[in-house]
């Protein structure tokens, strides 16, 4: 049994990213509730400080990043909102460490670019655990645009990371490029994969749709690659429908792609779907796609990839170290590389070994709700906290 750390105090620095089913980055959100449930449901008591729950519904909800990043004047408006909500919300968490009492014995934070919120509980004495899902100062100038400058990004990045008791990486890969680009001693960065809220997915069926039928879920950003998907579905001898739930910068091009191929009914577009309706979309398909690429391609752990699977429906994915391993684990995982022919050949091989993939699929839900779980992904860090600051440096 593990060891329990508390009292915790839960941050996330970002303004865009918010708990409330309102926000454009349900991704996020869902990994916030995730690790906050996990810490609970381990024994440790939880305070939450999340920027994102305390600023105007517009920072968060759909359209708010196309809004930010639609000039380089409104980057450098972004860059500057980012540091003046950093020095109002280290008021708010040193506020909040005077309060508590005990005084927290960790403080977990979130990684958002320019923010460093956990040094304020650190400087009382709580361990500072950096919960680190992407190189944001690279990725936020290559696969996407959200900020004006990586110069100041990476300054930012570098000392906060540098100031971190611990690092909590989602991938080995992330783990290795944080310690390269940054020299962060490997000792200080634990991997924790990301996990899944399985309890919210029931019995899942092997019955199958009239037309076979692939899914996505989440925001349509390029790196996803949905247009891969509707071209290869385009090409395939197989009569696939498509269901898309969700919105983003990358909708109307695919809508537009979609018309151009032909597709016609073969595509349905279902904007964004509630949280509480991800369960019962789901259930509308027989496999899901999950085609991450990145100019970097260091962290993945696509939360997609989990949901997917404790819903126990089959994936078709793309290759990276966590595919790789669920598919010689045995799991539903049809992997596919960067090449079109191999993702036609992973979309054929899905068509003919459907029934056999959905039954693995069904089979495999409880192997999914107890080893990746957010509670147990979870355990092997309080763990480590619990062992005390000395072992951490």
């Amino acid at each position: 049994m593990s060891r329990i750390v508390t009292p915790v105090l839960y941050l996330s620095g970002a303004p865009r990213l918010s708990t409330k089913p309102t926000t454009e980055s349900l991704g996020p959100r869902s990994h916030i509730l995730g690790v906050i449930g996990a810490l609970r449901e381990s024994g440790s008591a939880v305070r939450a400080f999340v920027v994102g729950d305390d600023v105007p519904q517009s920072f968060h909800a759909s359209g708010s990043e196309a809004r930010m990043t639609a000039s380089a004047l409104r980057l450098v408006a972004a860059d500057l909102g980012r540091l003046a909500y950093r020095v109002r919300s280290v008021a708010k968490v040193r506020r909040i460490v005077r309060e508590t009492a005990p005084p927290p014995a960790m403080a977990y934070e979130r990684y958002a670019l320019m923010q460093e919120l956990g040094r304020a509980a650190q400087r009382k004495g709580a361990t500072w655990v950096l919960e680190v899902n992407a190189l944001l100062a690279i990725e936020s100038t290559s696969d996407r645009r959200a900020t004006s400058s990586r110069r100041i990004a990476s300054w930012f990045e570098r000392r906060t990371f540098r100031r971190a008791d611990l690092i909590v990486a989602v991938t080995d890969q992330l783990r290795l490029a944080i310690n390269d680009i940054y020299g962060i001693p490997l000792k200080r960065i634990v991997v924790v994969e990301n996990g899944v809220d399985a309890a919210r997915h029931d019995g899942a069926s092997v019955e199958r749709q009239a037309v076979p039928t692939i899914g996505f879920l989440g925001t349509l950003y390029p790196w996803q690659r949905v247009d891969r998907l509707l071209r290869a579905v385009s090409r395939s001898e197989t009569d696939w429908n498509v269901r898309i739930a969700g919105e983003g910068p990358d909708l109307d091009a695919l809508k537009r792609l979609s018309e151009e191929l032909n597709l016609g009914a073969k595509v349905t577009f279902l904007g964004r779907v509630h949280p509480d309706q991800v369960p019962a979309f789901l259930k509308t398909v027989d496999v899901c796609y999950a085609g991450h690429g990145s100019a970097d391609g260091v962290y993945f752990s696509p939360l997609k990839l989990w949901e997917y699977l404790a819903a126990g429906r089959p994936v078709l994915a793309s290759r990276h170290d966590a595919t790789v391993r669920l598919a010689s684990e045995g799991y539903a995982v049809e992997v596919f590389d960067e090449s079109d022919g191999d993702l036609d050949r992973a979309l054929l091989a899905a068509s003919l070994n459907l029934q056999e993939l959905l039954e693995t699929g069904v089979r495999d839900q409880e192997r999914v709700r107890s080893s990746h779980s957010w509670t147990a992904r979870i355990r092997p860090l309080l763990d480590r906290v619990a062992e005390g600051k000395p072992t951490l440096k």
